[in-house]
């Protein structure tokens, strides 16, 4: 996986062990033994969520407006709670079996804004934030 890769889970399993077709974005470029961090992103409206583009950090997440980027949804929110650690060994054994599916890159620009807003919420811990280089 590259920095800023959107990437297609059709059988992401959640926490509670659900299953559903995702949409992830990787917020960086690991070293050796270091962990890929990937977020899920969502176009499913919920009354607590603004829809005005860029960063809420408080609320934990960002909003991309339509056809910015790859996405086309009148907006797309980035949730910054579902922040969860790939191992290079997890990453290649859903590659290999499907389960992670490369749809595009995000532009530098929205990438780094998605990066600075998610170091400004609550979700973010010292480790983490030394992850993203």
């Amino acid at each position: 996986m590259k920095k800023g890769e959107v990437i297609c889970s059709p059988k992401y399993q959640f926490p509670d062990g659900g299953v559903s077709d995702k949409y992830l974005i990787n917020l960086n470029d690991p070293a050796p033994g270091e962990p890929y961090l990937v977020v899920l992103v969502t176009s499913k409206e919920k009354p607590y969520r603004i829809k005005i583009p860029g960063c809420h950090s408080t609320r934990g997440y960002y909003v991309i407006p339509k056809s910015v980027d790859f996405f086309y949804a009148d907006f797309t929110w980035v949730l910054f709670h579902t922040l969860r650690e790939v191992t290079l060994k997890d990453e290649l054994t859903e590659s290999f079996k499907g389960n992670f599916i490369t749809k595009a890159l995000l532009k530098e620009t929205t990438l780094r804004a998605i990066i600075n807003c998610f170091k400004n919420s609550r979700y973010i811990t010292k480790y983490h934030e030394s992850l993203l280089k």
